[in-house]
């Protein structure tokens, strides 16, 4: 078995191949370090019955995650016909899905949602435009003072094998709008390889500004939070040693309110 990191390849998130390849991925490190913080950011625990926005839904994995634990309706929306092809097969409770098409929703009204986050899309998004556009969206589709929060990987990070995912090549030096390398791990212990685009963590910030969000705020979650955290799966922990991901943490959080 073939384990490096480029085992294979593709790069078109809207392909059918690559929709089940990513819904399929070891997604450990943002069960452990991703997803957790983002549901704090957008205080779900306190939200029952509220409607979220998942911008960039994918195959759903997340979506269906908090509709059935946070018991919210969920806004499922991405670009891709593959990845609402796969939502819609995990018939999740209380959700409607939707189509992103030049970054808007649309069929949905203003200040619609009580919350909304984006996982793993900004880094696929090729130019600012396109990103401003997104975050113009996404606060025309959030009631005034909702929460929003994005995880991203850091770019600041490129070229750190870590357990399940590696970004950008070692030694590699790029600027804002170039392809990146995006290398995830699958449970069978092979890599695929999928192209994002380098966005040093600073443009989202000054876009959220520019879209008029406030309180914008970022944070790289650590091993040491998510192992204080009484929600965090003790299994999850012991699964890796964490040992890369304890010196430097992979994954960026910046959240905000509309």
């Amino acid at each position: 078995m073939d384990t490096s990191p480029a085992a294979a390849s593709d790069d078109d998130y809207g392909d059918a191949r690559a929709a089940a390849w990513y819904a399929a991925r070891d997604d450990r490190t943002d069960r452990l370090l991703g997803y957790p913080f983002v549901f704090r950011e957008l205080e779900l625990r306190e939200r029952r019955g509220a409607c979220l926005l998942d911008f960039g839904c994918g195959p759903g994995v997340v979506a269906e995650h908090t509709a059935r634990r946070y018991a919210v309706r969920v806004l499922a929306a991405d670009t891709a016909p593959a990845m609402l092809h796969h939502i819609r097969g995990r018939k999740i409770p209380h959700a409607s899905v939707h189509r992103i098409r030049e970054g808007r929703i649309a069929e949905l009204p203003d200040h619609c949602a009580d919350a909304a986050m984006c996982n793993h899309v900004l880094t696929a998004v090729p130019d600012q435009d396109t990103l401003a556009r997104i975050f113009d969206e996404i606060r025309r589709l959030l009631r005034p003072g909702a929460p929003f929060a994005a995880l991203t990987t850091d770019p600041g990070r490129v070229g750190i094998r870590y357990t399940c995912q590696q970004v950008g090549t070692a030694g590699g030096t790029y600027r804002p709008g170039d392809p990146l390398p995006l290398r995830l791990r699958y449970d069978d212990g092979s890599w695929r390889e999928f192209h994002d685009f380098y966005w040093p963590p600073d443009i989202y910030p000054r876009l959220l500004k520019q879209a008029g969000f406030t309180d914008i705020h970022q944070h790289h979650p650590t091993v040491a939070e998510a192992a204080a955290a009484p929600e965090t799966d003790a299994r999850l922990l012991r699964s890796s040693p964490w040992t890369t991901e304890r010196a430097a943490p992979p994954l960026l959080i910046t959240a905000a309110r509309a």
